[in-house]
């Protein structure tokens, strides 16, 4: 009710293009109306820390060191091997390679728990192997496993960003980054040099000589293109070119694909590189293509990914677009298709990509659009058929996916618009009363029952999780406005100015220093020994929390089409 006036002022801009002096006026006057007091926001960070630890306990008291937990059952899962939904998982032999610790080490540093994020750096560093005959997706393992041993490396080693020198590790001499590196070589064994696409799945264990037993043809866009970043970064620390070589060949071969009208589709025919689903959206399967082809040009400075970034991100507004919502397309043929426009979760990353490119206005229409599906069921469906009104009849359930999260934290950071605040304290009241379980949180099998599933991903603690608690940190949230400069806030323009006008312009406005503090202790699974600090029952009886009385009834797990993140 409080920024029921903010919503509305969106909800102007979004429906009327003209008198944009009035719809700028109303935002700034229920700005001063939709606040959110320093004592509020302080209890909704702690609030958040209290749900980080519930987790990260359930899954180190009961599935460490595999890779996820079963919230529920208070079971594990050795989930790797299941990401990208091959067909025949490798399961024989693999016991997990603690995924959703690694996954979340860096979320360990964000938190400020220094003391636990080096035991979890030891741990890896003395028990991880990737000398595993198993057949893994390249995509999941590159942005979940290696992308978390660089962070962690570049945390640890004292290296990554301003403000974290407390979290670096005493005697850490680089083995994570050893590891990342082992990791990479056995990732490069899905490509075929510059000339084929990468292979979606591969054999840690020898993927020249062994192909992955399910190995199949058809790659999906996201799948090409989302390497750039972490083997980008992979090289630059290694020194070793071939890693970003690799993924950059990949890019370049997947965006001489495109059509006359810049649009990619979903899935390519690896053997033959011919288009099998020529379906370009901004959702699962092309997704992160749009993402990686700004951030890696905002990281590495290269002109032709800001090209990429430019042409594709203008042809999804020319042919996509559809007021605050996005459509599918004929890649070939441009334009919405007429019958309807349907929604998907993984779009929900658009606005904080827009917030990125300056592209304040559309990427606040947008979320607000987006954000209308989880004040309705809760949670955010997979799938929603926007023109009829109704949910999908299969795809309806929240895997507890960051990207709406994500977008509301960038929003919030650009624009320092308290609703922001207001919409995450929604999310984090329904993820505590849809999700909660005795042992952790679980996806939602359904929006329509609210009914749960056997699973928590490690995304929901790597990502999550982590964009809702710096959301609400106060301290970062501070320095944030102390070191805003003229015409900017927060790293990108004001509402009030128009998109940065060139590429390093851009690159100017997107430049973050992620502030770190220094709070909690180790977590004893890693050594399993007893620790000196407050357990979990402590921190949820000073927020006023409790467990269910008994853990929920066992969902049996749904085999379902799933996105890529």
């Amino acid at each position: 009710a409080r920024c029921a006036l903010s919503r509305l002022a969106a909800l102007l801009g979004m429906r009327f293009r003209a008198g944009p002096v009035l719809v700028l006026t109303l935002s700034l006057f229920v700005r001063e109306i939709c606040t959110m007091a320093p004592a509020e926001r302080e209890q909704m960070r702690l609030t958040v820390e209290e749900m980080f630890y519930h987790a990260f306990d359930g899954y180190m008291e009961r599935a460490f060191p595999h890779d996820e937990l079963r919230p529920i059952s208070g079971g594990y899962t050795d989930a790797l091997v299941e990401l990208g939904a091959p067909a025949q998982p490798t399961r024989r032999g693999y016991s997990g390679v603690a995924l959703t610790l690694i996954d979340s080490l860096d979320t360990l540093a964000v938190i400020g728990n220094a003391s636990e994020f080096a035991r979890g750096v030891r741990w890896v560093s003395e028990n991880v192997d990737f000398d595993i005959d198993i057949d893994v997706s390249v995509f999941e393992t590159t942005i979940r496993l290696l992308g978390g041993l660089l962070s962690a490396h570049m945390l640890a080693n004292g290296t990554m960003v301003d403000g974290a020198s407390h979290v670096r590790v005493a005697g850490y001499g680089g083995e994570l980054l050893v590891l990342a590196r082992d990791l990479g070589e056995r990732l490069l064994g899905a490509f075929d040099g510059c000339e084929a696409l990468p292979r979606a799945f591969v054999n840690l264990r020898d993927a020249k000589a062994k192909q992955a037993s399910h190995q199949r043809l058809e790659q999906c866009s996201a799948g090409v293109g989302t390497l750039l970043l972490e083997f980008g970064v992979l090289s630059r620390l290694t020194g070793d070119p071939s890693f970003e070589h690799a993924a950059l060949c990949a890019l370049r071969l997947l965006w001489s694909k495109r059509s006359k009208f810049d649009l990619l589709g979903n899935t390519l025919d690896v053997r033959t590189g011919h288009w099998r689903n020529p379906t370009a959206t901004i959702g699962a399967g092309v997704d992160s293509f749009y993402e990686y082809s700004l951030k890696a040009y905002l990281v590495f400075g290269k002109p032709e990914l800001y090209a990429m970034w430019n042409a594709s991100a203008s042809a999804v507004e020319q042919h996509l677009r559809v007021g605050p919502w996005y459509g599918e397309a004929d890649m070939h043929k441009g334009h919405r298709r007429a019958e309807r426009v349907e929604f998907d979760a993984l779009q929900a990353f658009w606005p904080a990509l827009q917030v990125l490119a300056g592209e304040l206005r559309p990427a606040a229409a947008t979320f607000e659009a987006f954000h209308s599906l989880w004040r309705k069921f809760n949670a955010l469906p997979e799938r929603f058929d926007v023109d009829r009104g109704k949910l999908h009849d299969t795809l309806a359930y929240y895997p507890l996916r960051p990207e709406l999260a994500e977008s509301c934290y960038a929003l919030y950071h650009a624009t320092r618009d308290a609703r922001y605040l207001q919409i995450g304290a929604e999310m984090v009241t329904s993820l505590n009363s849809a999700a909660r379980t005795f042992f952790g949180f679980a996806a939602i099998k359904s929006v329509r029952s609210m009914a749960l599933e056997d699973q928590m991903p490690s995304f929901f603690l790597a990502e999550t999780l982590k964009y809702l608690y710096l959301l609400f940190d106060e301290a970062r949230g501070s320095r944030d406005a102390a070191e805003r400069q003229p015409g900017c806030c927060r790293g990108v323009p004001e509402i009030t100015r128009g998109p940065p006008a060139t590429p390093g312009e851009l690159r100017k406005h997107a430049r973050r220093v992620v502030r770190l503090h220094h709070r909690g202790a180790p977590h004893p699974a890693l050594d399993r020994l007893p620790r000196p600090r407050p357990g979990p029952a402590d921190r949820r009886a000073a927020l006023g929390l409790r467990r269910p009385p008994a853990a929920r009834a066992h969902c049996p797990r749904e085999p379902a089409a799933r996105g890529l993140h």
